[in-house]
């Protein structure tokens, strides 16, 4: 399985197809092969970058998403296959039959279950928690907004009542910004893989955003990106810049192993579980998510 994310960080390279490579050159120089059956996501955070016609349609063939991090590491946009297996009608037929009731209800359970994770990143690090009430009240289709009601809340508690969550602000944000995007180009090639169309959403429904369903399912798994930079800041309180050894660490969180209950797992197949079982809640009409109530616990940090 493609376990590799890789980024261009620096400026004026060119990216092409070499046989089953992709190829990275600077000035006309070699610097990496890399085979394109090792990678989970193509990342460009630099500019003046040059990308071959043939590489771009390589990616889309592989299914691998090409993400482009602009100002603060916050996703600019995304090159991702849109056809190419063959359960995409069938599933696409299903997700697009669904009700709004039932829509509802699954945009219920990933609010309940994201405000429950945002409580137990709280708890593991003995900070004040004031969600714990929160998940029990979230209606169908969250109409109350319990989920952004919760985040003011919950970010405040967990980085200090000065912080506010703003992809543009520096420091902590553009860690975040990092960490999600690389949880969002995962679920994407996921979704995708699936025969889902990731533009219909259940939640977000930006006619703006191609990845609306995308949106939707990273939400229960936000927190772990944020648990994960919360420690940094924790143990190293003058960070300030994100440097390729934090976006390392960054993008090893989806070869991570969690206990779900029973054994291991890396969160890369955690995040697929539940891509499948959303193809079956549209299959199926019985909403139900087999979401891990164990990815918090205090070891596996």
């Amino acid at each position: 399985m493609p376990n590799r994310m890789i980024e261009i960080a620096t400026n004026n390279k060119k990216l092409s197809v070499y046989r089953g490579f992709l190829r990275i050159e600077e000035e006309g120089d070699v610097q990496k092969d890399v085979p394109f059956n090792s990678i989970q996501a193509l990342i460009v955070t630099a500019f003046n970058v040059v990308y071959t016609n043939n590489l771009l349609q390589r990616l889309c063939e592989e299914n691998i998403p090409l993400v482009i991090l602009g100002k603060n590491y916050a996703p600019s946009g995304m090159l991702l296959s849109y056809v190419g297996q063959s359960r995409q009608t069938e599933v696409q037929q299903a997700q697009i039959e669904n009700k709004k009731p039932l829509e509802k209800k699954i945009w219920q359970l990933i609010v309940k279950e994201k405000i429950k994770n945002q409580s137990r990143v709280l708890d593991l690090f003995g900070k004040e928690n004031p969600l714990r009430p929160i998940c029990k009240t979230v209606l169908s289709g969250d109409s109350s907004n319990r989920e952004a009601y919760a985040a003011r809340l919950y970010f405040k508690s967990l980085f200090g009542g000065d912080f506010v969550r703003d992809k543009d602000k520096e420091g902590i944000n553009s860690f975040l910004n990092y960490g999600y995007a690389i949880l969002r180009s995962a679920l994407a090639r996921y979704v995708v893989a699936a025969g889902l169309n990731p533009s219909y959403g259940v939640g977000h429904c930006n006619k703006l955003n191609p990845f609306c369903l995308v949106d939707d399912l990273i939400e229960p798994f936000r927190p772990i990106v944020d648990g994960f930079v919360y420690d940094i800041f924790k143990k190293f309180p003058d960070t300030s810049e994100l440097t390729s050894v934090h976006k390392a660490g960054l993008s090893s969180l989806l070869t991570k192993d969690f206990y779900n209950g029973e054994g291991m797992s890396p969160l890369s197949m955690i995040l697929q579980q539940t891509v499948w079982d959303l193809v079956t809640i549209y299959k199926t009409k019985e909403v139900r998510f087999n979401f891990n109530s164990h990815l918090f616990e205090s070891r596996l940090l």
